[in-house]
């Protein structure tokens, strides 16, 4: 488990604020953004500053509400974020994954934080010009089946970004790297383009077939901006 005393980001007047932004001790004005106590900004000349609970008292869920904060905080100002590369997968077969997309960058619209659609309550609902797509941060719980199942019927794609191997004290630079560019942490969980095509891949002809064939298949534009 995590300390979940580190936390970078907090809330002030319900708006994010980072530890760099604020005054040291209780003159912050913060509090946390998972349980609501008042946070004191620790911001020393030995450790990396950071806020903590004025009880001292740990708070189960506060650094990784931090993080989501902190996520939203870095695409919102960015405007901009490289999606994962994508590759259809064929179950019950001995094909290959296939890969139709390159990870790419793209234009980001707006963030939104724990917006619930239908049965699904996302960490970071990620906006762009024609469509919508998920952010799960992993630091402690992965996507289980039971979200994934309901990502499925929802139709939104979801990508998921592991943090369970990063120190609790990741620093600003480092968390905006993976959420920004390419990098291995990020991961489609579900990607509705992926399953379109695999639909496609079925329908086309009959499976074996099409597997000693070597059957290809192509993308030509940006598949977040055109994913249903």
């Amino acid at each position: 488990m995590k300390n979940q005393l580190n936390l970078l980001y907090a809330l002030r007047d319900n708006s994010i604020v980072s530890i760099s932004d604020v005054e040291s001790g209780l003159k912050c004005g913060c509090v946390c953004p998972a349980c609501g106590e008042r946070l004191v900004a620790k911001k020393g000349k030995i450790m990396m500053h950071h806020f903590a609970h004025y009880s001292g008292e740990n708070c189960a869920y506060g650094y990784e509400s931090s993080l989501h904060l902190a996520a939203k905080d870095i695409i919102s100002k960015a405007h901009k974020m490289t999606i994962p590369p994508i590759y259809v997968s064929f179950p019950n077969s001995h094909k290959k994954d296939e890969l139709i997309n390159e990870a790419e960058m793209i234009k980001v619209e707006k963030v939104e934080l724990e917006k619930r659609y239908g049965s699904v309550i996302p960490d970071i609902v990620v906006y762009t010009d024609e469509t919508v797509f998920f952010v799960e941060i992993f630091v402690t719980h992965q996507i289980d089946d039971e979200k994934l199942e309901k990502l499925h019927k929802a139709r939104i794609s979801t990508i998921e970004i592991d943090l369970s191997k990063k120190p609790s004290m990741i620093s600003i630079d480092e968390l905006t790297s993976i959420l920004i560019n390419d990098s291995a942490e990020k991961q489609w969980k579900y990607n509705s383009l992926s399953e379109q095509y695999y639909h496609q891949f079925i329908k086309a002809s009959d499976e074996k077939e099409v597997i000693h064939r070597g059957y290809a298949m192509h993308v030509d534009s940006c598949p977040i901006c055109s994913a249903p």
